[in-house]
């Protein structure tokens, strides 16, 4: 894929997919029978089940898988610069570990520390909004 951008970013979707998709699948799986037996008697379709039942049901989940994604999102940008880039905070900090300028390599560190937190109390928020019945 070369050492652009897209080896970078298909990096970070491949770090951010799984957590999202194990976090989703069990949400399905973890569906109430009743409820779905409910949606069935009623004569709902496949698609009014999953829009009613299973997505409402799944977004805790989502939310959460989507926690870990946005912290493993920026580990996996740092590890990507570290791989094959020419700027940004993973090049940064070689260079700063390379000429043994500790204090620059852990001011990186806790920069890419705050970024995860904030990351992850802006998705808080967002699951706030989204799923205002849990």
């Amino acid at each position: 894929m070369g050492y652009g951008a897209a080896p970078k970013v298909a990096l970070i979707a491949l770090v951010c997919f799984f957590p999202l998709t194990i976090g989703v699948l069990d949400a399905f799986k973890s569906i109430d029978d009743d409820t779905l037996n409910l949606f069935r008697a009623m004569g709902a379709s496949k698609l009014q089940i999953l829009i009613h039942a299973k997505i409402p049901c799944a977004a805790p989940a989502f939310f959460s898988g989507l926690k870990i994604a946005a912290s493993y999102a920026v580990v996996g940008g740092v590890i990507s610069e570290w791989l094959g880039g020419n700027a940004g905070l993973g090049v940064y900090m070689t260079r700063a570990r390379h000429s043994y300028a500790f204090d620059k390599m852990f001011a990186v560190i806790f920069f890419i520390s705050a970024l995860s937190l904030v990351l992850i109390w802006s998705v808080t928020w967002l699951a706030r909004k989204a799923t205002p019945w849990k």
